[in-house]
């Protein structure tokens, strides 16, 4: 019966990937004393899939396009937040990370010591135990001039608890000590207040001459009456003594505006909308996607203006310099028979919000790929490569950063991101479970059950280390140190998991912060341990 599944499997490998995808989702629902696998279930149902034959492996092409994919959404949907890695926090973060990274090199040189094993095992044990292929891939080309299977051995052997070592750390240190997800803070509400201009300081001056002078104020100005007369408010619009206008924002930036204008009134000029009336739409027009609000010119080609932004489930006041995505909804205040120009502007298509453009993605891809093909000479350590995970990150947090080039929107909607996200990572598990797991049965009961204890020692102590100092000495917050410590092992599945059970996209901010650091750092020690002599 066993043969008989293995010849079907390997006759028809589509099968295989989809029948690995469809069981392991149902394995990872699955409730075990609490803890459930998630998305994760993939990467074992794989492995007892490959555990069948080695001829049953799915080709290597599916787990590099899935994690392709998986890497360069993250960049993406992060690029716009991302910083100088060492800047501020960013340079706690990637130190810890990197003390981490060494902690787990020097663990598995003492067990390399221990056990007398050789430099290239001891390379593959570290690039399995923290379940980097970037790593093993640098320890490979270190011994192109004397090529060794013992690398990938030894990673085959490490990298299944690798995975799940990070995960069972996450599940125990949880219930020891009893900690639930941190709840969201509810976002401050967004109003409308009206206030009468008292202030003698600002009479006479336009809006935007007043922006000028109290930076970052986090409200709007909608409308003026001015004589009877409500109009829209223009960065042009100078205040007068007794005008009132209509103020948008949170309740602290509404009380910087009573500070800064005037006075509080019960006249509410925002309900007369006979002039004046708002509309929300949708942004799917590829052309202004990307581009910041103030660069629109909306209220002298349109005459009209952004009063609150909403994306995925947040609703913010927008500034000049914020840029529109793919999905956004804006409320726009303009006249009422300015509206169908209003939704031809900014596209108001929800099935635009949705759609793909593979022209930018495929090309940034590319880029990725061929950034970590790029060999990056090191003094004392030959040369070393980002790889398919490195590269394509780097690429998409460049890339989302930026948003536009010219004619191409880099940033891909939100639905969209997290949909293929999604498929790359059900991609990535399937192929790197199934080509793993018949080594991984083969070895477990005999030779290799030594480097399985070894892997899981260096897996144990990097992620025990890693949540213990940053949760308890660094104090922070635990949805934060899962995703560093996700980076620090270079693992999807576990990243999965972690953003599973937090229920927010903490884990992987973190992640996207540190990863292209803890790559970088891993190819280097990979290399140094190859080297080693016992």
């Amino acid at each position: 019966m066993k043969q008989a599944i293995a010849e079907f499997l390997v006759q028809f490998p589509v099968v295989t990937l989809f029948a690995v995808i469809g069981i392991g989702y149902l394995i990872g629902q699955i409730r075990f004393f609490g803890f459930r696998l998630g998305v994760a279930g993939v990467l074992f149902a794989g492995l007892a899939a490959g555990a069948l034959g080695p001829q049953v492996a799915l080709p290597s092409i599916v787990s590099s396009v899935g994690l392709i994919l998986f890497i360069y959404s993250i960049g993406i949907q992060f690029g716009p937040a991302f910083q100088n890695p060492f800047r501020k926090s960013g340079y706690r973060d990637n130190v810890f990370c990197i003390a981490m990274l060494l902690t787990g090199a020097g663990v598995a040189f003492a067990v390399a010591v221990w056990r007398s094993l050789s430099g290239p095992t001891l390379a593959g044990l570290f690039s399995g135990a923290l379940t980097n292929a970037p790593a093993l891939a640098a320890a490979q080309e270190a011994l192109r001039g004397n090529p060794s299977d013992e690398p990938v051995i030894a990673f085959g052997i490490a990298y299944p608890f690798g995975v799940l070592g990070v995960m069972l750390s996450f599940q125990l240190y949880r219930t020891l000590f009893r900690i639930k997800p941190a709840k969201a803070e509810p976002a401050e509400p967004i109003e409308v207040r009206d206030f009468v201009v008292q202030n003698p300081g600002i009479a006479g001056q336009s809006l935007a001459e007043i922006r000028r002078v109290h930076h970052d104020l986090g409200f709007i100005v909608s409308r003026v009456r001015s004589e009877g007369r409500t109009t829209l408010a223009t960065a042009e619009t100078r205040l007068s003594l007794g005008d009132v206008v209509a103020v948008v924002g949170t309740p602290a930036a509404l009380e910087r505006a009573l500070q800064i204008l005037g006075a509080p009134t019960d006249v509410h000029i925002e309900l007369d909308r006979t002039t004046l009336d708002y509309r929300r739409v949708f942004v799917s027009r590829p052309e202004i996607v990307g581009k910041r609000i103030g660069d629109l010119n909306l209220q002298e080609t349109l005459a009209a203006t952004i009063t609150r932004l909403r994306r995925g489930d947040v609703d913010i006041v927008p500034a000049a310099d914020t840029r529109l995505e793919f999905g956004d909804r804006v409320r726009v205040l303009t006249a009422p028979a300015n509206f169908p120009v209003i939704a031809r502007f900014f596209g108001d298509s929800i099935r635009g919000t949705a759609e793909t453009d593979f022209a930018s993605v495929g090309l940034g891809m590319a880029a990725g790929v061929i950034l970590g093909l790029i060999p990056i000479p090191i003094p004392g350590a030959g040369v070393v490569r980002l790889g398919l995970a490195g590269g394509p990150l780097i690429a998409g947090l460049m890339l989302g950063r930026m948003q536009r080039t010219g004619p191409i929107t880099w940033s891909i909607p939100l639905s969209a991101n997290l949909t293929l996200r999604q498929i790359g990572l059900v991609l990535f598990q399937a192929g790197v479970g199934t080509r793993a797991g018949y080594g991984f049965l083969q070895t477990a009961g005999g030779s290799g059950a030594y480097l399985i204890l070894a892997g899981a020692i260096v897996t144990a102590t990097v992620a025990t280390a890693s949540i213990v100092i940053g949760h308890r000495v660094l104090k922070l917050p635990f949805e934060a140190v899962m995703g560093l410590t996700c980076a620090i092992h270079t693992e999807p599945a576990s990243l999965a998991y972690a953003s599973l059970v937090s229920n927010s996209d903490a884990p992987q901010s973190a992640y996207a912060r540190v990863f292209p650091v803890c790559t970088v750092t891993k190819i280097l020690l990979a290399q140094l341990l190859v080297s080693w002599r016992p």
